[in-house]
């Protein structure tokens, strides 16, 4: 392991502006940790439930990454659970259990895949969106592999926040380009929003802002309307993104 190069390698992540670029960095500075594979993906968690919402995918350089993404295994994988939820970086192997069926598929297709090991590593912001960086090892052996995890493991944060950084001021510069200035948000809808970022109900928000608990989720859909969003919480973190509210 480089360990100068490797810290050397993190500085041009400040001044990255395209996903082509991040990748490039990203891909140097876990090669020189010793892994051959590597995601970033941009998260959001999904109101109470707690559901994990891919917002944007940066980088995939293995076909496994990409099989990932399509048969949605981020939304069942334990290892996410744990980046949704924990800042500590988690590291798996081919040893790693798993109870639910779907899981148990999602571990053999990884096997399949050549991936043998790795390390989950989260970053979270106060805007309730965080990243996760998914490094790999193909086909090394067990031994082996477990002395670049060990080795790794206390490293990643430090890329995660650097990389986190990158991706979300690319994320939300690209957001901001397709969102239609022709159509902003009511003061309502902002209002309505605000409060909903600081985790009040539909009924709280229409006490504070003396409106019914009804024309309080009008306005909110109103605004998901406009922003795009599926969720209250994405509508909240695209506003977050866009600063048209603050927390």
């Amino acid at each position: 392991m480089k360990l100068e190069a490797y810290f050397s390698s993190l500085e041009p992540l400040a001044a990255v502006h395209t996903t082509q670029a991040l990748t490039r960095q990203l891909e140097r500075a876990c090669g020189l940790l010793g892994f051959d594979t590597i995601v970033q993906g941009l998260q959001s968690r999904n109101g109470m439930e707690g559901a994990v919402q891919v917002m944007s995918t940066s980088v995939v350089s293995s076909p496994w990454h990409a099989h990932y993404i399509r048969q949605k295994y981020y939304e069942i994988d334990p290892r996410m659970q744990h980046c949704a939820r924990r800042l500590m970086p988690i590291p798996w192997s081919i040893d790693s259990t798993y109870q639910d069926p779907r899981e148990r598929q999602m571990a053999e297709e990884q096997q399949d895949f050549g991936v043998r090991a790795g390390i989950f590593a989260p970053t979270h912001t106060t805007d309730g969106r965080f990243t996760v960086i998914c490094v790999g090892l193909r086909n090394m052996p067990h031994a082996a592999a477990r002395e670049v995890l060990k080795h790794a493991q206390p490293l990643l944060p430090t890329l995660g926040a650097y990389a986190h950084e990158a991706l979300t001021r690319i994320h939300d510069a690209a957001t901001q380009r397709r969102v239609k200035p022709a159509i902003p948000l009511t003061r309502r809808e902002r209002d309505c929003l605000q409060w909903a970022a600081v985790g009040k109900t539909s009924w709280e928000i229409g006490q504070v802002l003396h409106i019914t608990e009804r024309t309080a989720n009008f306005h909110l859909g109103n605004a998901m309307t406009k922003l795009g969003c599926h969720s209250r919480q994405h509508a909240i973190v695209k506003a977050l993104g866009l600063r048209l509210i603050q927390i």
